[in-house]
């Protein structure tokens, strides 16, 4: 028998069982229950989107970047700061999954439908009463541009209500195309494939900071800085040539890295199909190639 939770004061139906399930899945925190295991190290653009999302002047916070650089898995490390550090409660964040779910496509509006059921069902109150308290609410949407209209959507949630919304999204002409709706109300953050950094702290090599600082490239106006950068590189020369080596093997993507690295940290990187251009930079990919990095 298919579950309904009606409320029709609010106008929420939701009738199909697996949304309901769904939603709870993906949210297992309301529940006390233990997220997936995620890498030990997030993505260095962590601490910036962190900012933007708790203490930026924008209420939207959106990433993107392409998929498989780590933008959900980079929202996933956002959530567990939020509970375990930043002493956020469990009912307070609510993350939706916007892929291409045939469940979303017979709501209306289903940003704002959902938000309603989750302040009435999760929240226990609405989301500016509990901003009232000091207590803003977090909400977090992933591949958003999959939802029809998801920008005059947002527009309405924070324009009514006291917020912290983070989007992330691979299509950036998608996202792109939403933000006209938005001005004023957001700011956007770009994530790429690994640096040459990450890469060497994945397998192991070395931590190696960043030598510009996050608040901007002011430094890079002084002489001094491009003195330090040279020295800097001087510094880590084995290691950059290390990690640009399985950089030119492996390519950028997370996947591919954290896969060898697991499974041969200090082995050479060796690509051992280079018949066609260095996946994914040619954009010609090798069929055998991709299945033995997936077979590692």
């Amino acid at each position: 028998m298919v579950e309904r939770v009606d409320n029709a004061a609010l106008g929420i139906s939701l009738r199909q069982a697996e949304l309901k399930a769904f939603l709870w899945d993906t949210n297992p925190w309301w529940r006390g229950q233990p997220r997936r295991p995620l890498p030990p190290v997030p993505r260095w653009l962590f601490s910036h989107t962190l900012q933007r999302l708790t203490t930026g002047l924008a209420p939207v916070t959106v990433l993107r970047g392409p998929r498989q650089v780590g933008t959900t898995t980079l929202q996933e490390h956002i959530i567990a700061h939020l509970l375990q550090h930043a002493g956020v409660q469990p009912q307070r964040i609510l993350r939706m999954q916007c892929d291409e779910l045939p469940s979303f496509k017979g709501l209306q509006d289903p940003i704002l439908t959902l938000c309603r059921w989750f302040e009435q069902k999760i929240l226990g109150g609405s989301c500016n009463a509990w901003a009232h308290q000091g207590e803003p609410v977090f909400l977090l949407f992933d591949e958003v541009q999959n939802l029809s209209n998801w920008a005059p959507q947002i527009k309405a949630l924070v324009d009514h209500h006291a917020v912290r919304v983070l989007l992330t999204g691979s299509s950036a002409l998608r996202i792109e195309h939403g933000r006209d709706s938005l001005a004023g109300r957001i700011t956007t953050l770009e994530l790429g494939t690994l640096l040459l950094r990450e890469i060497a702290m994945l397998r192991g090599w070395a931590d190696i900071g960043a030598l510009l600082p996050s608040t901007g490239v002011k430094p890079s106006k002084e002489r001094a800085f491009w003195e330090a950068l040279h020295d800097h590189g001087v510094a880590h020369r084995e290691v950059r040539d290390r990690a640009f080596a399985a950089f030119a093997a492996l390519g950028g993507y997370p996947m591919t890295q954290v896969c060898t690295a697991s499974s041969r940290a200090d082995a050479p990187v060796v690509c051992p199909y280079r018949t066609r251009a260095p996946w994914p930079w040619g954009g010609s990919t090798d069929t055998a190639y991709i299945h033995s990095i997936h077979s590692c």
